[in-house]
């Protein structure tokens, strides 16, 4: 589920997507970091003075800028997907996965695909309440070679644009939410659950305002739930993705880009004063739902864990 990226208008703050380091260099560390930086990926859409620093954890990220690149991905027996409707769709939503599986099958022929995702889960659906790990992987030991492909947390940063949350409610909720998904990804990378190793991908949080802040942007957005503007949440969006690149590059597992990748696409795409616009004819990626990807979004979506899984 989609959410906001914000803009303290009053202040002219804009929201970047990416900052960091911008010497291009390969460098050891933390994140064993190889490739280029986020800063020069994204660099058209990072003159705000609000920006989110991928690069102090410096990340590995691949040559297509689509993800980072932590993992060499190969064998894989089993397709998992866990996470929220924009994994499981909805009834007028198309499915990324729907292109995805094929092209993943096409790679590793012969593996099995079980998805477990869930319309409405929040992280903590993860191991607790909807349970879809344990849904997925009953006996909590999988001896197949398993790729595990992500969406998840947008439902929980919704909830705190619904409730127009003062920011540091919602930075105290972002690391309850962060928390559990760091649980979640560690198990779900540990050889005692994956004795023969498992691949796990997951996708940062996007929104659909390009960086206005406007949840009215929508033109459904009131049967959504949004209304109004969120302009005190305008930290809560790079703490969470910041947050999921550590957790990446923690674990070793890998994150796409799609916040990157979908602002500038949304329902304020033709704003020129916002820090996403990309020009005049972009492309919207969302339908009309407000929170889920159209067709070419899930198909940006599909192929950015392609490119991923590829590298």
């Amino acid at each position: 589920m989609a959410q906001w990226i914000g803009r303290a208008t009053s202040m002219g703050v804009a929201m970047a997507i990416a900052c960091g380091s911008s010497d291009g260099t390969e460098a050891n560390g933390s994140g064993g970091r190889t490739g280029p930086t986020a800063a020069q990926c994204f660099g058209d859409i990072q003159d705000g003075p609000v920006q989110i620093d991928y690069d102090q954890f410096r990340p590995s990220i691949g040559s297509t800028c689509s993800g980072t690149n932590h993992q060499d991905i190969q064998g894989v027996e089993r397709l998992v997907y866990l996470g929220d409707s924009i994994t499981a769709g909805d009834v007028i939503s198309p499915k990324y996965v729907d292109t995805l599986t094929p092209m993943i099958e096409q790679k590793f022929p012969n593996i099995s695909m079980q998805d477990c995702s869930v319309q409405g889960a929040r992280n903590n659906d993860f191991l607790a309440n909807d349970n879809q790990i344990a849904n997925c992987f009953p006996s909590g030991v999988e001896t197949a070679k398993t790729l595990v492909i992500i969406t998840m947390g947008g439902n929980d940063i919704a909830s705190y644009a619904k409730d127009h949350l003062p920011v540091d409610q919602a930075l105290a909720q972002a690391d309850v939410m962060l928390g559990e998904f760091r649980e979640a990804i560690t198990w779900l990378k540990s050889p005692e659950h994956f004795p023969n190793g498992s691949y796990v991908i997951f996708a940062n949080v996007y929104e659909f305002t390009d960086t206005s802040g406007n949840l009215s942007s929508c033109p459904a957005a009131g049967i959504a739930g949004f209304s109004g503007t969120w302009a005190e949440g305008v930290a809560v969006l790079p703490h969470i993705n910041e947050g999921y690149m550590k957790i990446a590059v923690d674990t070793r597992s890998d994150m796409i880009f799609m916040a990157e990748s979908f602002c500038g696409h949304g329902f304020a795409k033709d704003d020129a004063s916002l820090q996403c616009y990309r020009g005049p004819n972009t492309p919207a990626y969302f339908d009309l739902t407000c929170i889920h990807p159209n067709a070419d979004g899930a198909n940006v979506i599909a192929n950015l864990f392609m490119d991923v899984v590829n590298e």
